[in-house]
C-alpha cells in the first residue's frame, strides 16, 4: 500500500499543453498571485474558470459541520484545479471544496468553456486529462483504504515521510512546517490523535517539536513505524 496520498502529480502532456496555451494566449487566461493563506476559491462559490498552478502549493479541502476540515489534495506546480465546468446539465457551477494557498503561488485562471472546447478538439490532451483525473480518483480510494485499515500512528508516520519527500528534506534533521492541527486535517482525524502520535514519536526518538513545525530526527526509526505504508522509493 502506498503512503499517504495527498500530493497531485502533474501530467507531463497536460502540463506542457496548458503552458503552451498560456504562452501563446490561445485561450483566455488571467495571472493570479496568492500569498500563503489566500483563497483561490471557496466551497459554494460559482467558478467558470479552471486554474493552472505555475508555482507553489495549493491545498484543496472541505469544511465539516463540527468545525474541522479535511485536506483532500495538495496541488503542486504544473497541476490543474477547478473543474466545475465539467458538471453535466448544470446551469450553475458551485465548488464543492475550498482551495487555499499553502505557499506563495503563481496561478493562471483559464476560461473553463474555452479549455473544454480545446480538450474536445485535441484527443491526446483530452486523454491526458482523463488520466490526470483518474489518478486523483485513485488517490482518494487509496486514502480511504488507508484510513479504514491502518492506525493513526502508522499513517501519521507515513505522512511525515511523504511531506519530507515533497519538501526535499530527506535527511535528518528535516523540518515539517505544519502545526498539529494542520497535520490532523491532512489525515482527517481529531487534533488530539496527532498530539498523541507526536508524543509517541518523540518518545521513540523519531521527531522533535519546534514551535509551529516538527523536525524528523531519525528517518530509519520513522520508516520502521510506518512499515508497509512507505513505498520502496519513498
Amino acid at each position: 500500500m502506498e503512503a499517504i496520498s495527498l500530493f497531485v502529480q502533474p501530467h507531463p502532456v497536460l502540463r506542457d499543453a496548458v503552458e503552451e496555451l498560456i504562452r501563446t494566449d490561445a485561450i483566455a487566461n488571467e495571472p493570479i498571485k496568492l500569498a500563503p493563506g489566500q483563497f483561490l476559491f471557496r466551497e459554494g462559490e460559482e467558478s467558470r474558470r479552471t486554474f493552472f498552478i505555475a508555482k507553489g502549493l495549493v491545498r484543496l479541502y472541505s469544511d465539516s459541520a463540527d468545525g474541522y476540515s479535511k485536506t483532500v489534495f495538495f496541488h503542486k506546480a504544473g497541476s490543474l484545479i477547478g473543474f466545475q465546468k465539467f458538471q453535466r446539465l448544470q446551469e450553475h457551477w458551485p465548488s464543492i471544496l475550498n482551495a487555499r494557498a499553502t505557499t506563495a503561488c503563481d496561478v493562471f485562471a483559464l476560461d473553463a468553456a474555452e479549455f473544454a472546447s480545446y480538450l474536445q478538439a485535441h484527443g491526446e490532451v483530452c486523454y491526458a486529462m482523463a488520466e490526470y483525473l483518474f489518478e486523483q480518483l485513485a488517490l482518494e480510494v487509496r486514502e480511504s483504504v488507508n484510513t479504514a485499515i491502518y492506525p493513526v500512528l502508522q499513517r501519521f508516520s507515513a505522512l511525515l515521510l511523504r511531506l519530507a519527500q515533497e519538501f526535499n528534506s530527506v535527511q535528518a534533521p528535516a523540518i515539517i512546517p505544519f502545526t498539529n492541527g494542520e497535520l490532523a486535517e491532512m489525515l482527517g482525524v481529531h487534533p488530539n490523535s496527532v498530539t498523541n502520535s507526536v508524543v509517541a514519536l518523540r518518545n521513540a526518538g523519531c521527531v522533535d517539536r519546534q514551535r509551529n513545525c516538527l523536525v524528523i530526527v531519525d528517518f530509519d526509526k520513522l520508516r520502521s513505524l510506518a512499515e508497509n505504508l512507505v513505498p520502496e522509493n519513498g
